[in-house]
């Protein structure tokens, strides 16, 4: 993480306000400006990033 210059975290301690919908327009909106993007979703409830970012069926890296 220290390689990375800039960062941004979306948080809430409250579910369904729309973190997930906040995350992937701030990381679209930044790549189509030419940045370098990733985007990290640690949901314990089920991803929503896939399925936004319309990459459901696809290979997702995933870790313990």
């Amino acid at each position: 993480m220290n390689r990375i210059k800039h960062k941004i975290f979306v948080l809430s301690g409250k579910g369904g306000v729309g973190k997930s919908t906040v995350s992937s327009q701030i990381s679209h909106i930044l790549s189509l400006r030419g940045f370098d993007v990733g985007l990290l979703d640690i949901d314990i409830c089920g991803p929503s990033i896939p399925r936004m970012m319309g990459l459901e069926g696809r290979e997702v890296h995933s870790s313990n």
